[in-house]
């Protein structure tokens, strides 16, 4: 699939969206804080039930792809802490960044780049969805700590990891699906609208944030942020899916997910406790502008090496 297609096909039908919600949030203003609630508490949980409910993954799958993401997270960490350490960074700016090159948008951005890519698949929006839980965990956990500096913190941080509706959606979808418990249709005729509307409801919030975000100066450490996620990520992606033996839309869909741009997460963590609020906003924004293009790469790669 030449890069042009992958751009016209799946990155242009993305993006549209995207600058439509930048436009309305310049007239509108947007409370942003109610659009994160409605992905995390409405959108994202009514998919993750559709499509585990859909799916058939099997258990070791399952321990695979985990494997994979928790591996890849220490490697990226790890070269956050390296790249910080060769830079000078201070503690508080190390943590920012190691927080822009570990945590990632898999929800808002990786979940409409899964559905374009594999065309809604079922089993390939199940890995998504497994990614997407793990980015969660990571981020009220390591990502947390990491800001806060402070590990009385983890209880709340897996206390309120656990409020997270989408894992109960996760676990009720399994065990639907495990003992094949049909539903009947006025659940899942609701269930089904509200999946399909995830899609283009998180492209115009991603458009809302993009729009309200600044970038006052391209400094080597926003540079260097976008390049660890961007580029780097994907390589070493690359090797732990040689070295775990993935193959095929598993394959795809995690070399796809290890390219996603930057969390706003990190820039809330930073501002919350004071690492660099600055240097986080920018490195969401210039990941995000990027990743249009190293995206449309990765998704084309993916589709020939896997």
């Amino acid at each position: 699939m030449p890069i042009l297609y992958t751009f016209y096909h799946i990155m242009l039908p993305i993006l549209i969206p995207i600058g439509i919600g930048a436009l309305l949030h310049r007239k509108f203003k947007f409370e942003l804080g109610s659009f994160s609630k409605l992905i995390l508490n409405y959108y994202v949980p009514a998919l993750a039930f559709v499509k585990i409910y859909e799916s058939k993954l099997s258990a070791g799958l399952v321990v695979s792809v985990f494997g994979f993401l928790l591996l890849q997270f220490i490697v990226i960490v790890m070269i956050g802490y390296g790249v910080s350490r060769v830079m000078g960074y201070s503690r508080p700016m190390a943590a920012s960044f190691s927080n822009s090159v570990s945590l990632t948008n898999n929800g808002n951005v990786g979940i409409p780049i899964n559905a374009m890519a594999f065309k809604q698949d079922p089993f390939a929006m199940s890995i998504q969805v497994i990614v997407v839980v793990f980015e969660l965990f990571a981020t009220f956990t390591f990502g947390l700590v990491n800001a806060s500096k402070a590990t009385a913190g983890l209880k709340g941080a897996l206390i309120q990891f656990s409020k997270m509706p989408v894992l109960y959606a996760i676990v009720a979808g399994s065990l639907l699906r495990v003992f094949d418990i049909p539903l009947p249709e006025p659940i899942v005729t609701p269930l089904d609208q509200i999946a399909a509307g995830m899609l283009s409801f998180a492209l115009v919030s991603i458009g809302a944030q993009m729009a309200s975000a600044k970038l006052q100066q391209n400094t080597s450490a926003v540079l260097l942020s976008s390049l660890v996620r961007l580029v780097v990520s994907p390589l070493c992606a690359f090797a732990l899916i040689q070295l775990l033996q993935l193959h095929g839309v598993a394959a795809q869909a995690l070399f796809i997910a290890s390219a996603i741009p930057t969390s706003r997460n990190s820039a809330a963590l930073a501002l919350e406790y004071g690492n660099e609020p600055g240097f986080a906003a920018q490195a969401v924004l210039l990941s995000m502008l990027l990743s249009s293009v190293t995206l449309t790469v990765v998704v084309d790669m993916a589709m020939r090496l896997f």
